[in-house]
């Protein structure tokens, strides 16, 4: 299997060809086997020998295949397409896959980190698919939230077109999930968008099996029946749930200043007309029992979901194509969603 030898130090995130010859390659590895795909739409600067925070003009598909005792040192290659679907094909492919979208203020490394919580997560409950990440260009700054957005909506299409499609073309014909956080949620309805029906392989209908948004950073009147977000969920997945919080103070402030008032969807859920098939999951007392008072901040209102077994469970349980009624880990509430308590 050809590819480009990587090595990724952390926090510099440098990122070395041939590792023979890049300055302490070596150091802090154990040869822990720990892969790890994704693809990814950042620029990789071969002279520097990192990606970099710009949007590429091609996709990579990248493999980790090792990683240091304290996570500060990955090693890996950048594949070509084909050994990449065959890598996923071994991980649990021909199954189903699962792909992470990651959101705002994301870096390389963070990206990395919470693709494998997510899929020791999902094993742990009983997924038994892949589990791979479509790593986008986010600067992985608090301060560069309409660069992202920007970056965003110009690499979406390669969601689908390089990511999707590839993985539902494969002779298993797996079933293809996404979970989304964030800003990644944007990232989805725009590629979802992006592409008609005969997209798909042998130019037939397409679609994601289970499409799960986590702290959605997308306007809640967008998933309104009949609104152009619903109309594309309703469209390209099998079942849609919003996983919201009214606990999220990243989307507090998104939706206040940053947005003009617009609601964000991961944070007040959808609006009450929505179609057969979306669900609106309300967190907030997951949110209080994962998370002690004491370590409460702006930041884990928004990526607490990353370290909930509570949250994995429902997860696991939605992959499986669970009725969404009688999934254990839910329950009925007063104001017509269910609410997720484990």
């Amino acid at each position: 299997m050809g590819g480009d030898f990587l090595n990724w130090r952390f926090p510099g995130r440098k990122l070395c060809r041939n590792g023979d010859s890049c300055q302490n390659s070596r150091i802090g590895l154990v040869g822990v086997d720990d892969m790890a795909l994704f693809f990814s739409r950042r620029t990789y600067n071969s002279q520097k020998k990192k990606f970099t925070l710009k949007p590429a003009a091609k996709t990579r598909y990248v493999n980790i295949t090792k990683k240091s005792a304290d996570g500060s040192v990955r090693k890996g290659s950048i594949v070509k397409k084909a050994d990449w679907l065959n890598l996923v094909r071994q991980q649990g492919g021909d199954s189903a896959v699962l792909i992470y979208v990651h959101g705002f203020n994301t870096s390389q490394t963070d990206m990395l980190d919470r693709l494998e919580k997510i899929e020791n997560g999902a094993r742990s409950n009983g997924f038994k698919g892949a589990v791979v990440a479509f790593d986008w260009p986010s600067d992985g700054s608090p301060h560069a939230y309409d660069r992202d957005r920007a970056d965003a909506k110009t690499v979406a299409p390669h969601l689908v077109g390089d990511g999707m499609l590839p993985l539902l073309g494969m002779p298993s014909k797996p079933k293809v999930h996404i979970l989304a956080h964030s800003m990644g949620t944007l990232v989805v309805l725009r590629a979802f968008s992006d592409f008609g029906d005969a997209a798909g392989p042998g130019n037939k209908i397409w679609s994601a099996d289970q499409v799960m948004f986590a702290s959605g950073d997308v306007d809640a009147a967008w998933l309104e029946k009949g609104a152009w977000g619903n109309l594309v969920l309703k469209k390209r997945s099998k079942r849609f749930t919003n996983y919201y919080s009214g606990k999220d103070k990243v989307l507090s402030l998104s939706g206040g200043l940053v947005n003009g008032g617009r609601k964000r969807a991961g944070r007040v859920g959808m609006p009450k007309l929505t179609s057969k098939g979306h669900w609106d999951i309300h967190c907030d007392e997951q949110y209080k029992r994962d998370v002690p008072k004491g370590k409460r901040s702006m930041t884990k209102s928004h990526r607490w979901w990353f370290d909930s077994k509570g949250f994995y469970k429902d997860l696991a349980l939605n992959l499986d194509g669970q009725d969404a009624k009688k999934m254990p880990t839910r329950h009925k509430t007063n104001i017509g969603d269910q609410m997720l308590l484990t």
